[in-house]
Parts: C-alpha cells; structure tokens; sequence
C-alpha cells in the first residue's frame, strides 16, 4: 500500500485575507454556480443507482466482522440500514414514497447472484413451482416478485432511496399501497380526489415474524404527517418529490438491485 507523506507545517504564519466570511462564501458559490454540472457530463442514466434501504437479518453482512467492507460494529438485527452509504439509520425512519412499480427478479440458483430484471408479469407464465413454492423458469432460475418503493430518506435530509419488498413482504407492500390510494382530498367545489403518493410521509420500523421456516425481520409500515406538516419548507419536498418522480418515470435512475441478493442475508429464506 502507498503512503502518503505529510505535510510538513509551513515556518510562516499564512496570512488569513481581510475578507468577511460572507464574501469568501459568496463568491465561492458564484463559482460553484458558474461551473454547475462540471465533471458530470459524461454520466448517463446506466450510470445512476438509487441506495436501496434494508432491514438488517441475521446473516447481513453489516453484522459480520469477516466481511470488512460493509461491517458495522454497532449494527444490530433489525436495524434499518442504508445498503448503499453503508449507514445504520435511526427508528423509526420517516419516509416520504414517491414512486412505486413491481419487477421480476431472475436469480441464479444456490445464490450465485442477479441473472435479470423483467418488467413484465408474462414472466411468472413460464415458471413452475418448486416444493419451497417458488417460481422458477426451465434455466433452473427462480423468479422473485419485488415491489419495490421509490420515496425521500427524510432521516438522510431527504435522500433518495429505494425499497423492495418481496416473499412474505408482499402483504406489507399492498397494505402500505391501500393507506396510500384511501388518502382523499377535497376540492373547492366540495369533490374529492387522491393525492400523489408523497402526499404524506410514514413512519417505517422492523418487526420480529416467523413461520415454520424460520424468523426474520420485516418492515412495520405506520402513517406519519402529511408533507405540508413536517418541519421546514414543504415547497422543497414537493420539488424534490417530483424531481425524483420524473428521473424514475424517465428511466433516469434506476434502483440498485444487483447485490440484493449478496447482501441480504436472509435472501433465500425471504423468497420462500
């Protein structure tokens, strides 16, 4: 490994300018807002990956100390974590949803890793099932529903973030899509309408759940304040909600699902 020398300290005192601090900052944002986008222009929508946000199982590897890279000393089962920061987040963690959509994981057996991703449900029509109810294809791969939710990492000053959910999870995903469509507004002429889903934030934690396979984790889903209720400016909300919202929609950022499988550690179990 290279290392690096330090720097000897200079003999001489260096002359601190006889700016304000406010100008110092000033101009250096009028630079920062002359070169806007500078070194990023060669970044495609390939290029783009969306955090994915994790319940920590068992066998996450953020809780084994043989895995140096993703270890987190102070990780626990059941916490929150952010896959891609490799950042534990604090309980509950208040998530504004922006976006949902479902795809079909292809996995490669004996966890071997991501094979694809399919968008169309006309996928599950050339499987079988297996004895562990699994859908798998004539390849020997399986096929993994997974509703996966796009919304702000509020905890994370608003991050983007990603959810999937998938297996057992699934009645989670519907039951949190049910809180979000009976959501009703009311016109000045008195009728009513559904909001967009970032309309209100919800407060997301981990619950122990087991079945004669074994136990894990899964999400607790709670309805928390509209958008127009949490501290700070909703207009920045609204805007960075539908900024994302339009990034999805236009295929310019993607979730990052490609070491799903890897990092998980309870994978297998939680596609029975």
């Amino acid at each position: 490994m290279t290392k690096v020398k330090a720097v000897e300290p200079a003999t001489k005192a260096v002359e601190i300018p006889k700016h304000s601090t406010a100008v110092v900052a000033g101009s250096m944002m009028d630079i920062m807002e002359q070169m806007a986008g500078h070194g990023l222009e060669e970044v495609k929508a390939k290029d783009l990956l969306v955090p994915r946000l994790a319940l920590l199982q068992k066998l996450s590897p953020q809780l084994d100390k043989k895995k140096a890279d993703r270890f987190i000393p102070e990780a626990k089962v059941g916490d929150i974590c952010d896959v891609g920061m490799n950042e534990i987040m604090e309980s509950p963690l208040i998530f504004i949803p922006v976006h949902f959509m479902t795809q079909y994981i292809e996995w490669r057996p004996q966890r071997k890793g991501l094979a694809a991703i399919h968008n169309d449900p006309a996928i599950l029509q050339k499987c079988t099932r297996n004895e562990r109810n699994q859908y798998v294809l004539p390849n020997g791969n399986t096929i993994s529903e997974t509703s996966q939710f796009f919304g702000l990492n509020v905890n994370a000053d608003y991050r983007f973030s990603f959810i999937p959910m998938t297996s057992t999870q699934l009645k989670k995903a519907r039951t949190w899509n049910t809180l979000a469509m009976s959501e009703k507004l009311k016109r000045k002429d008195g009728s009513e309408f559904t909001p967009p889903f970032f309309y209100r934030s919800y407060a997301l934690s981990s619950v122990n759940e087991s079945n004669e396979q074994g136990d894990w984790e899964g999400w607790k889903i709670e309805r928390h304040l509209p958008v127009t209720e949490i501290d700070g400016a909703p207009q920045r909300i609204i805007e960075l909600a539908t900024s994302f919202y339009n990034s999805i929609k236009e295929g310019r950022a993607k979730a990052d699902v490609s070491s799903l499988d890897e990092e998980d550690g309870s994978a297998d179990k939680d596609r029975m």
